[in-house]
């Protein structure tokens, strides 16, 4: 046989072509007979994936992924389910959340006063002398009257109680708690802050404004021990999972929780990808807390990262000056600022200060971050874009909590909050989060939430608002998966299904793009997976 040099070719190619793939390493398991709804560039749908290690190493037909299974690969029939990329919130309070729903008397389930009173009391008969008796988040409807300190008074005037009422400091106290950090009728001012009273001029038991509210009530409960922190955030990780979370941005977070989080890292017990917010809540010693880190914004690894400086200092509280001066602050350490922004005179605040960053030095490239944008004007839409800025955006406005926005701005204006489809038609990468701070019966934190609002503008009440700001169901999904991953600069690392990503996935009990509008709050994970590692599975799932 007479052999050409084009032949030879050919066949020597042909030969390292088999040796190569005869020679790769078996995947780990292959996924097949399913929806996959990759959300890449294109998004396409495959039927199958595959995974070695921690990463999709394939996707495609179920045929093709198939045939690269060995004996040592596990093979999973999604018996036609639909798979799509973890989920990310972008705007969590993991770690300030659980310390409020698991620690104290618990009033989960107690959702009038009479109940939560009752919890209290029955509480009391544990408490040990000297101690400050407190509770979990109160969780009752906001249409309800909350318990007043005459309410805890009558349960007791000696011992302290704390109704813990939200994250960081919101509380009711009876008069013993009052009394224990010094405050009283005569002295109702803590740390700068004065606290409210009544029309008779007596304290109402309520904490002031943050950040005094948070140090009051630090001063009263008794710090968690790390194993109490580290046992609260592990559950507080796998409720996360079963939502379909495999990404979060928990944001205005102090050193403490990012040293519980660093434990579970070190032990290897981090399941959640976690991307912290620095909270500065003394803007007097931004620079003297900056400096001292020596680290800024990405430093870490795929699990456990440094963020941004978030929420906090909150333009509304700080003055023009020492907010830009802390944003400068925040630029010369490395840091991107991450701030939050309600109406339009904290929105201009927040471009003021990061235009004077810019005019330093450009922050186009450096994905700074705006927190909410529940408002946006065309010209503050512009400016945005002239910045680069990233919209961390959320559905408060679901639970139609609209009276605020509609006396600043009117209704209409109110009703396109947040105005989804105006930010992303500018071009603005928008990112979707719950700011979850322990109660689900205002807001829950599932990432099926913001799809639903996004897509149909549907509230809690069935009214619709902002019509005009509807996303397609491909652009929601977008939002809540690869432009969460863009928003943590890891878009090449995460957010879709695709060859040499991390194996994030979440398998759909129905088909997101094609359910029913009314179907898509009911979707729920049967299965979680993170680096290829399943952290949660529904009851009788398969998979």
């Amino acid at each position: 046989m007479r052999w050409t040099l084009w032949g030879l070719l050919v066949l020597s190619l042909s030969v390292a072509t088999f040796a190569q793939q005869a020679g790769a390493a078996a995947p780990d398991a292959v996924f097949v007979n399913g929806k996959v709804i990759a959300v890449d560039s294109r998004f396409r749908t495959h039927q199958a994936f595959a995974i070695t290690g921690d990463r999709f190493t394939a996707v495609g037909t179920t045929a093709s992924i198939r045939a690269l299974a060995r004996g040592t690969t596990r093979v999973v029939d999604l018996k036609g389910a639909t798979v799509v990329p973890g989920f990310g919130d972008n705007h969590d309070h993991v770690f300030d959340s659980a310390a409020i729903m698991q620690r104290g008397i618990s009033l989960e389930g107690a959702t009038t006063v009479p109940e939560v009173l009752a919890r209290i009391r029955q509480g009391m008969a544990s408490a040990k002398p000297g101690e400050t008796v407190f509770t979990t988040v109160m969780r009752i409807p906001p249409s309800e009257p909350a318990p007043t300190r005459q309410d805890l008074d009558a349960i007791s005037r000696t011992v302290p109680i704390v109704l813990v009422r939200g994250r960081r400091g919101n509380a009711t106290l009876n008069t013993a708690a009052l009394t224990r950090v010094g405050l009283s009728r005569d002295k109702a001012v803590y740390a700068g802050q004065a606290l409210p009273t009544d029309a008779a001029g007596e304290l109402t038991g309520q904490t002031p404004a943050y950040p005094a509210n948070m140090l009051i009530v630090n001063s009263l409960l008794p710090p968690p021990t790390e194993a109490e922190e580290e046992t609260f955030l592990l559950k507080a990780i796998g409720e996360r999972h079963a939502l379909g979370l495999t990404s979060v941005r928990d944001l205005s977070i102090l050193p403490r929780a990012m040293r519980t989080y660093f434990r579970l890292w070190q032990k290897q017990q981090l399941t959640l990808r976690v991307s912290m917010g620095l909270d500065i809540p003394d803007v007097a010693h931004a620079e003297e807390t900056l400096r001292t880190w020596g680290v800024g914004s990405g430093f870490g690894d795929a699990w456990l990262r440094f963020d941004s400086v978030s929420e906090d200092p909150y333009p509304m509280l700080v003055a023009p000056k020492p907010f830009t001066e802390a944003v400068l602050l925040a630029q010369k350490y490395g840091w991107r600022m991450s701030p939050h922004a309600d109406g339009d005179d904290s929105l201009d605040a927040i471009l003021d200060a990061f235009e004077a960053a810019d005019r330093v030095s450009s922050i186009k490239d450096k994905r700074w971050v705006i927190e909410h944008v529940p408002l946006a004007t065309p010209e503050q839409i512009r400016r945005m874009v002239r910045l680069g800025v990233v919209i961390s955006s959320q559905y408060g406005a679901w639970g139609q909590n609209l009276a605020a926005a509609t006396a600043a701005v009117g209704r209409q204006r109110a009703e396109r909050q947040p105005p989804v489809r105006d930010l992303l038609d500018a071009g603005l990468v928008v990112s979707a989060g719950s700011d979850f701070f322990g109660s689900t019966m205002n807001v829950p934190n599932s990432p099926f939430l913001p799809i639903y609002f996004y897509v149909t503008r549907r509230t809690r009440s069935g009214a619709v608002i902002g019509p005009e700001q509807k996303i397609s169901r491909e652009q929601a999904l977008r939002v809540s998966t690869i432009n969460y991953a863009y928003t943590t600069f890891e878009e090449n690392l995460k957010g879709s299904i695709e060859p040499g990503k991390l194996a994030d996935f979440v398998i759909l009990s129905g088909d997101v793009l094609t359910v029913p509008d009314d179907q898509i709050l009911s979707l729920h994970p049967q299965a979680t997976y993170v680096g290829g590692k399943k952290v949660f599975a529904a009851s009788g799932a398969a998979f």
